[in-house]
């Protein structure tokens, strides 16, 4: 069997889509993935062993200038290569008015995705040939696994989500702290004083903590707060770079943010702080991730010390 994938962003949207490619690829010992998504997160789809061709298509980019995308030579390319061979199952597990009227209905093949009362954005659903109701009030895992159950014709497993990341290297466990302050929402950000003394009182209890940071700016922002101390910095490195550092870690602390999904698809225990976002439909589902979440919906509620006890509480850091 062969399938289209239509998941274009974000980069824990993706990573949530990788169990369902693990379902059905049990289902269909021989199944083969094409995947649609951004050139941002095409690192993603390579991790699963059943994907074959990322299709990079850059919609965020062309935001706002959609009416010259219709017309313009590279979009008539993207068609091209979208129709180049017909596909058992196109499955838009994005759920947008974009993904399906600019992606999902130039691919050859029987095209699948959410209902109306399904899908993120309701007109979307029309764009497909088979429309399945899949419950949106349950966690984005089980949204995206029975949609593809649906769409393939089997039935969901009754186990925990696997995402079968394959990051293709070395991933030996070190004693290691991961630290992930990094997310595009401010309502989402925690305090960099807090990462700092978390910070600070790990560099007593493990061997190595890493923080992972996009830009520079980040990095000096966090460093000013803690210049003495010897942190291992990984500045604007690329996901499969992050993800085998995450691999091999004791622990993880993050904020809810794409990487955090990473960690927890990779089963490293993990620690995720949430504020104004809602764990029971996006937190983090294997049993070594936990959740702390600000009782009144705001980051700044949530203590160092709370996160510092919750490391003390795992019996994994060395001695004093």
């Amino acid at each position: 069997m062969r399938i289209l994938v239509v998941k274009t962003s974000s980069m824990g949207d993706l990573v949530h889509t990788l169990p369902a490619i693990t379902d059905a690829a049990r289902a269909y010992p021989h199944l083969v993935v094409d995947w649609v998504c951004e050139p941002a997160f095409a690192e993603i789809p390579h991790w699963h062993p059943s994907v074959r061709d990322v299709l990079q298509i850059p919609l965020r980019r062309w935001k706002g200038r959609l009416f010259q995308l219709w017309f313009s030579r590279e979009f008539t390319g993207y068609k091209a290569a979208l129709s180049a061979s017909p596909y058992d199952a196109i499955i838009d597990a994005q759920g947008l008015l974009k993904s399906a009227w600019l992606l999902t209905r130039f691919a050859e093949g029987s095209t699948h995705g959410f209902d109306r009362r399904s899908a993120r954005e309701s007109l979307a659903s029309f764009a497909y040939q088979r429309r399945h109701a899949i419950s949106p009030a349950q966690h984005a895992i089980s949204r995206t696994r029975q949609l593809f159950a649906h769409a393939l014709g089997y039935r969901v497993p009754d186990t925990l989500p696997d995402a079968s990341i394959d990051l293709r290297c070395s991933t030996a466990m070190a004693d290691r702290l991961v630290l992930l302050p990094g997310t595009s929402r401010v309502n989402k950000q925690w305090s960099l004083d807090h990462w700092a003394d978390v910070a600070v009182w790990a560099s007593d209890h493990y061997a190595e903590v890493v923080f992972a940071v996009g830009t520079v700016a980040e990095q000096q922002a966090l460093s000013a707060r803690c210049p003495a101390l010897g942190f291992h910095w990984m500045v604007g490195a690329t996901l499969t770079e992050v993800a085998t550092c995450i691999a091999g870690a004791r622990a993880v602390i993050a904020v809810d943010t794409g990487l955090a999904h990473v960690a927890d698809a990779l089963g490293v225990p993990l620690l995720v702080l949430f504020g104004p976002t809602d764990p029971a439909r996006v937190g983090p589902v294997q049993s070594g991730s936990h959740c702390m979440v600000a009782p009144d919906g705001r980051m700044g509620s949530i203590t160092a010390a709370a996160v510092i006890h919750w490391l003390q509480s795992q019996g994994n850091v060395s001695a004093d």
